[in-house]
């Protein structure tokens, strides 16, 4: 198996026993490697310095990214403003979406909810079930006279053998065909679903586990169990 398509710790492992360190394989691809990380194995950013994607013996998945990795110039940079680390990130995660939107970023989950079902007159054909469309006549080889095309005669300076024969509606010109099709955004039934959207949730590269791109609900920590505690007695 390559390493495009490790998805859970068995194939983690069954990859790094195939290489000549038992504990650490590149992936050859953009910068990545497979390494040991105690019972749990993880896969190595060299370029930025830190592990995306955690596999656990269980099946289950952590996905990680630091909000700030240091630079050669001194200064700072969030690995998540980078399209690639996003991608790696989406694609060994097994998620729907990992991307960025007004400075924030997002991950989208197989198990996403969604947006309530809004269901409205389509706004491509306003309804009609119908588009214009583009109709061309077809394109005829034949010598002059030609068998097909009777009518056509040929011009001066033209060639004697191309030319256009007449379309289904009885012209030899390219010419609209006014409600010719259905509508591709509806099907042609006039109306479109402008809801059931994805609901993507905000990330700031905290731990998240993963199974199958589905998140895994964690019991709360102490620090949350407290908090709850404290918002119920204040209520």
């Amino acid at each position: 198996m390559g390493a495009w398509w490790i998805s859970n710790h068995a194939e983690a492992k069954s990859y790094l026993a195939g290489g000549r360190k038992k504990w650490d394989r590149p992936m050859y691809m953009r910068g990545l490697r497979l390494q040991s990380r105690g019972n749990d194995i993880a896969i190595v950013d060299k370029w930025y310095g830190f592990d995306p994607v955690l596999f656990h013996p269980d099946g289950t998945l952590t996905i990680q990214c630091p909000q700030a990795v240091p630079t050669s110039w001194g200064g700072t940079w969030n690995p998540l403003r980078s399209q690639g680390v996003r991608y790696n990130i989406k694609h060994f995660g097994n998620l729907q979406g990992v991307f960025q939107k007004n400075g924030t970023i997002y991950i989208t989950p197989q198990d996403a909810l969604r947006t309530p079902s809004k269901v409205q007159k389509c706004r491509g054909c306003k309804g009609s079930g119908k588009r214009d469309m583009w109709c061309s006549p077809p394109y005829c080889n034949n010598h002059f006279p030609c068998g097909d095309h009777p009518e056509w005669m040929p011009t001066q300076g033209r060639s004697t053998y191309w030319h256009y024969g007449k379309c289904s509606h009885g012209f030899s010109d390219s010419h609209n065909v006014p409600n010719g099709n259905d509508c591709y955004s509806c099907s042609g039934t006039g109306k479109q679903d402008y809801g059931n959207k994805v609901i993507s949730i905000a990330w700031d590269g905290s731990p998240l586990r993963l199974f199958d791109g589905r998140l895994v609900k964690q019991p709360p920590t102490e620090l949350e169990k407290r908090i709850a505690a404290y918002v119920k007695l204040d209520s």
